[in-house]
């Protein structure tokens, strides 16, 4: 039967290994604190000791007895190893322990641990029996090196640990002195037990008191890291909240008296003490203001009226007791007078733009700019130059009134330049980076008015706008330096603009020039030209009754080129009136088929060596956006078959397809085709075909006009003359079988 203190000391050791357990589950939980994972081993360890010394409480005398005793020496080491890793985080010492410190730290206890739980499971057991309570102890295990240099590891640990916490409880920089006031204690308290337990002062000699110490520090630590922060900022707060910040602050009680205040406060007012003064005797309107959010100006001043006034944004909290009452208020100005003349001058400058926008010259830009500097920034010593690219310097192109009387009338005699040197207008020119430059030198000599130095900016390849405020000023804060620059680059960009508006206007009237040009040609091309093909035309048909021979050949082979003529010339003038025209392609939906089926009756008409076949019923061939050229087009495509022929007999096949987003028109014929080669080059510009010498300006008019209606052409290889079964109406039986000849054929594509 087993005995009541043997319940008593079995359930004491098993709460207590839970409790541990319990703990480091809740650290896991909240892994995201720096100091939650250390604290999971330093409490899950001892917890699973307590656990397994309740197990020897039930049964103390088993196979396994050896190795429980061992394991627990081993699992203490350990979690002393954790705990100082939890004293070092906790104190915010992480740089302290790198990845590999940390590895370093945890691998020598573990070793301690490993050394000494091999000592202990090599030791005899000795079952012990006291006051009903049945228990293993190791009668030796205080002796040998391995044991003095574990605990001696382990004790060593155990202060420092405690050291780190307690320097830290007292440091100044501890916002939660309380929180580390309680982990301290706790730590204190296990140390403490285990001094008594190990100096023989105990309950039980089979309850190991410092497993219970144990369970009690991991429960309060986790309650002071995860429950109550503690947090303590009374001490801190008149030296950081009051002195340290720079805005000015009043703390006022509920009578609107004021009772505390920073430094920068008491610079705001006259009063040298001004606890016990109503906030309103102070500083008059404060209080409706900041009860409108609004911005409060100090007595004295103006909002507006100058560039020294003090404007301030308002912050009023409420001050409340632990019972909701308000107490008082604290008032926070934020000084925001530099924000407020950073607006201003945003908005100048954007006026500035806007006046930008009408200048046409350079000149104009930078005249409008200087003026800008000196009325709305207050630099009454700016100017520009610009850059004269003829004689390689920089000339004077607008001047502040004051810097034009410096300068007297060097300006007007255009003595003031800048060329290449080491002066700073130069260098900032030729490097594109601004600066702070001394005196503008110019050819006779150094400017005899001390300006107190210039900021110095490049405007691209236009020139460089120089800044100065004048002797008296006291140097540029960043403040005004952005401001200039964002002057500058406006002035810039406003230079472009007038560049490219002056490019724009000499392309158009270049365009113009060209445009008359091609009207010109046209005029040339539709009169004389096609007059000129039309009289050669009619000598031929008088000359034809009187030759024969060889002599009637060569009038056969002029009328073919008087043909071509007159057909490049139809071509070339279509192309430039739809080039040429300012309206651009008014496209409609045209009939395809139509515009087909007339174009090849005229081609059957006009060539009697010519068959052409239609394999598909053209009106099936849906419409496509084009205009009345699309004709031209397909007259080009199948005179372009025609021409190119060296068969005695001429034979075209025309084929269409439709599908749900295009519609093709093929062309072949049983002409000798095209290299690879050339089956993109012939449809460029003023292609020329070796052999026949003509110009190939039919296919480059195709390409053209396709590319506006947004379609495709190409040429493609053909493995057989006749079209492919099934595709339509078709001669049989004709050039089946091309041999080496390399038949192609035009696909033209609508897209729809």
């Amino acid at each position: 039967m087993t005995s009541p203190v043997a319940v008593l000391i079995g359930g004491v050791l098993a709460v207590s290994g839970v409790t541990g357990l319990g703990v480091a589950y809740v650290a896991l939980k909240h892994r995201d604190h720096p100091a939650a994972r250390p604290l999971a081993g330093s409490a899950g360890l001892p917890g699973v000791v307590g656990l397994g010394l309740a197990a020897l409480v039930a049964v103390p005398d088993s196979p396994a007895t050896n190795l429980l005793l061992a394991a627990e020496y081993v699992l203490w080491l350990l979690a002393v190893g954790f705990f100082l890793l939890f004293a070092v985080t906790y104190t915010g010492r992480d740089e302290w322990l790198t990845r590999r410190r940390r590895r370093l730290l945890l691998g020598y206890f573990a070793v301690m641990a490993a050394v000494s739980g091999v000592d202990m499971f090599t030791k005899p057991v000795v079952i012990r029996t006291v006051n009903g309570l049945t228990f293993p102890v190791l009668p030796t295990q205080t002796e040998g090196i391995a044991y003095l240099v574990a605990m001696g590891s382990a004790y060593v640990g155990v202060f420092v640990g405690t050291g780190l916490l307690i320097r830290f409880l007292i440091s100044s920089r501890n916002m939660y002195r309380k929180q580390t006031g309680l982990i301290t204690g706790a730590i204190g308290l296990t140390v403490v037990g285990a001094v008594v337990y190990e100096a023989g002062i105990q309950f039980h000699p089979g309850l190991r008191l410092n497993t219970l110490f144990y369970s009690v520090e991991s429960v309060l630590i986790a309650l002071a890291l995860f429950r109550y922060e503690f947090l303590n900022v009374e001490p801190l707060a008149p030296e950081v909240v009051l002195k340290r910040i720079d805005d000015p602050v009043f703390v006022l009680d509920d009578s609107d008296i004021v009772v505390d205040t920073n430094p920068a406060a008491r610079t705001l007012i006259d009063e040298t003490d001004p606890v016990g003064v109503p906030v309103n005797d102070l500083l008059p309107g404060i209080l409706g203001a900041a009860a409108k959010d609004g911005e409060y100006v100090p007595p004295g001043a103006t909002a507006g009226s100058g560039e020294g006034v003090e404007v301030y944004d308002l912050n009023a909290a409420p001050i409340s007791d632990q019972y909701d009452r308000v107490r008082g208020t604290v008032v926070v100005l934020r000084d925001v007078s530099i924000r407020k003349r950073r607006e201003q001058a945003l908005e100048r400058l954007q006026s500035v733009s806007q006046r930008f926008l009408a200048a046409e010259t350079p000149e104009e830009v930078l005249e409008i700019s200087v003026t800008a500097a000196e009325e709305l920034l207050g630099y009454h010593y700016s100017g520009a130059m610009l850059y004269d690219d003829e004689d390689d310097v920089l000339r004077p192109a607008a001047f502040a009134e004051s810097l034009k009387a410096a300068f007297g009338d060097q300006l007007a005699r255009s003595e003031v330049t800048v060329g290449p040197g080491d002066s700073d207008v130069w260098r900032v020119f030729e490097s594109g980076e601004p600066m702070l430059g001394d005196p503008v030198e110019v050819e006779t000599g150094e400017v005899s008015l001390n300006l107190g130095g210039s900021l110095l900016y490049p405007l691209g390849g236009y020139g460089v706008i120089g800044i100065s405020a004048g002797p008296d000023h006291d140097g540029f804060t960043d403040e005004e330096r952005r401001l200039a620059e964002i002057l500058a680059s406006s002035t810039e960009n406003a230079l472009d603009r007038v560049g490219s508006e002056q490019e724009l206007r000499e392309s158009r009237e270049l365009l113009a020039a060209r445009t008359e040009q091609i009207e010109f040609f046209n005029s040339v091309l539709r009169h004389d030209l096609l007059n000129g093909m039309q009289v050669i035309r009619g000598h031929l048909d008088g000359l034809r009754g009187h030759v024969d021979g060889e002599a009637s050949e060569h009038v056969d082979g002029i009328e073919d080129w008087v043909t071509d003529i007159t057909a490049l010339t139809r071509n070339v003038r279509t192309v430039t009136t739809v080039v040429g025209s300012d309206e651009g392609v008014e496209l409609r939906a045209v009939d395809p088929g139509a515009m087909l089926s007339e174009k090849v009756t005229k081609m059957r008409r006009g060539h009697d060596h010519v068959s052409i076949d239609i394999a598909t019923d053209l009106d099936r061939l849906s419409a496509v956006r084009a205009d009345d050229f699309l004709g031209e087009v397909f007259e080009n495509l199948l005179g372009n078959a025609i021409e190119h022929n060296d068969r005695d007999h001429v034979e075209i096949v025309v084929d269409g397809t439709v599908t749900a987003n295009a519609v093709t028109v093929e062309i072949a014929d049983n002409g000798p085709g095209i290299e690879d080669e050339y089956k993109k080059e012939i449809f460029e510009e003023a292609f020329t075909s070796d052999e026949s010498g003509s110009i190939g300006f039919g296919l480059y008019f195709v390409r053209l006009m396709i590319d506006r209606y947004g379609g495709d052409v190409w040429f493609e290889d053909r493995s057989e003359w006749a079209p492919a079964p099934g595709r339509g109406r078709r001669r049989t039986g004709r050039h089946r079988n091309a041999g080496d000849r390399r038949l192609i054929r035009p696909v033209v594509t609508f897209y729809r």
